[in-house]
């Protein structure tokens, strides 16, 4: 997907290995021209009340650990998708966890 605004979270991303649970085939390729939608939810929030549609932007994309900026697609950073600096998003594919976003910085406001 492409997506044209801001993304306020700064961090790292963690792909998971098969063998924890994660894809397959690694990280999902992504053209350079597009970012990845994803699902995520923020512990301790359950994925059943927190699951939402996140923006990805990862900087090396072949990399199973990356630099990365993030974002909510839709719902705002606030109640059980509040995001700080500090937080670990789980990003999901379908019903596996494929992926940790450490978040070291938050841009805007918080």
């Amino acid at each position: 997907m492409s997506f044209r605004g801001d993304l306020p979270f700064r961090g790292e991303i963690i792909w998971l290995t098969m063998e924890q649970g994660g894809r397959s085939s690694g990280p999902p390729p992504t053209p350079a021209d597009q970012d990845l939608a994803a699902t995520a939810f923020v512990p301790p929030h359950p994925v059943k009340d927190g699951l939402a549609s996140f923006v990805l932007r990862v900087d090396d994309r072949t990399a199973w650990r990356s630099p990365a900026s993030a974002g909510w697609l839709v719902v705002d950073n606030s109640g059980a998708y509040r995001i700080q600096v500090g937080s670990v998003v789980v990003v999901t594919g379908g019903s596996r966890t494929i992926a940790y976003f450490h978040v070291n910085e938050v841009l805007g406001p918080t």
